[in-house]
């Protein structure tokens, strides 16, 4: 590893800071960030400045973690459904592991078409540390990735040789052995995994690159590859805040949308009821007028029918209150069905005629019977007109005592 070289970013270097910082944690679990000519900068300082000019999250969008700290492997796990493998994916790998499968964080990079899984294996316990570090810092947003993935790949294995491709920093050699694998070793290392690689397989070509073309902080190519999954999900401000306060802003959505929903309800039921209201009165209108074939204002049109009927104001009071005084002997029965109402002027000042009908002459009777005890004031006379098993048909007589 590079010598610690402590120094804070100039303000006055701004530049400096949007260019080829690389953010690393060593061994030892602390966070390191370098810039183009790898110098060690103080950590907090830079992380600092960065924020303030905006530039955070697009300079720092992935840290590197120790690829001696990341097992990346392959094995063969079937099934055709993704969170069925995915379930057998870490009991595939127990027995290659020192430690129980729970102790460790999988990350899935891809399955092939013969049930090879790419691989990531972490302890959970070096996962949490990375992530809790990455948050105390305000760097929630960044990705973690092996740092052998700052190797750019560039080939595919071949039917007679093995291509790795190498990069030197320092004393360390990043090596890129395929799309989804890789190491960090020292050379004895490194010479010593290409022997066991090429007893165990074909022969391995070491293709080395420039350590100018290593991947910084800003690098997007390889996001894909993240291990910031599942629980260590990268994650915004905003989303952590919704994380936390989800569920009562779920109990307060729900109790807006009953609410809503219970208005609604009653909305609708009272417009029901004017329809039924307006319907109702129509009917009535058309009853005691049916002469008339449109209605415009059912109120005006009835007192203009009313004082055209009577000839006076004040037998169209007595018209109005007969109709007021006997609405409610028949809403008391709903089987007391009302065919017609009329009007009819005599020398007594005149009287309604409700034709109605009924399934039993007793419904009709007990209206004449209620109407002397409930409403003296007026008289009610029933005319029988016919009767049959079934249907009782008759005129009601009504009149002012």
């Amino acid at each position: 590893m590079l010598t610690k070289q402590i120094k804070e970013v100039p303000v006055e270097s701004k530049a400096l800071a949007l260019n080829h910082l690389m953010a690393h944690f060593d061994l030892n679990g602390n966070l390191v960030v370098q810039d183009e000519s790898g110098h060690v900068l103080e950590t907090e300082a830079c992380i600092a400045q960065l924020k303030q000019q905006g530039h955070l999250k697009t300079v720092l969008a992935t840290v590197w973690v120790p690829s001696a700290s990341v097992l990346l492997t392959e094995v063969f796990v079937p099934g055709k459904r993704k969170s069925d493998w995915m379930a057998a994916l870490p009991y595939a790998l127990e027995e290659s592991l020192s430690e129980p499968v729970e102790q460790f964080h999988f990350v899935a990079f891809h399955k092939s078409k013969d049930d090879r899984v790419s691989v990531a294996i972490v302890p959970h316990q070096k996962m949490a540390h990375w992530v809790d570090s990455l948050e105390s810092l305000g760097l929630g947003h960044a990705q973690l990735l092996p740092e052998c993935f700052r190797v750019p790949f560039k080939g595919s294995v071949l039917e007679e040789e093995v291509i790795w491709f190498v990069i030197q920093e320092q004393a360390q050699y990043h090596v890129r052995t395929g799309e989804y694998s890789g190491f960090s070793a020292d050379k004895n290392e490194l010479e010593l995994f290409k022997k066991v690689a090429e007893q165990e397989g074909g022969k391995v070509s070491i293709v080395t690159l420039n350590a100018s073309e290593l991947l910084d902080s800003q690098a997007s190519s390889v996001t894909h590859l993240t291990l910031r999954t599942e629980e260590y999900q990268a994650h915004s401000k905003g989303l952590m805040y919704w994380k936390n306060w989800r569920w009562p802003a779920f109990w307060v959505l729900l109790l807006l949308v009953v609410s809503l929903l219970f208005t609604w309800q009653k909305t609708q039921r009272l417009a029901e009821q004017t329809q039924q209201y307006k319907a109702e009165t129509e009917r009535l209108f058309k009853t005691l007028f049916p002469d008339v074939k449109r209605i415009v204002n059912i109120k005006m049109q009835t007192q203009t029918r009313l004082n055209a009927i009577s000839g006076n104001q004040n037998q169209s009071d007595s018209l109005v209150t007969l109709l007021k005084e006997i609405e409610p002997l028949f809403l008391a029965d709903p089987n007391v069905n009302i065919n017609a109402i009329q009007w009819r002027t005599d020398s007594q000042g005149g009287q309604l005629q409700v034709s109605v009908e009924a399934a039993q002459t007793s419904q009709l009777q007990m209206i004449v019977t209620v109407s002397q005890k409930k409403v003296p004031s007026i008289k009610v006379e029933l005319e029988l007109k016919n009767v049959t098993p079934s249907l009782v048909e008759g005129v009601f007589h009504v009149r002012s005592q």
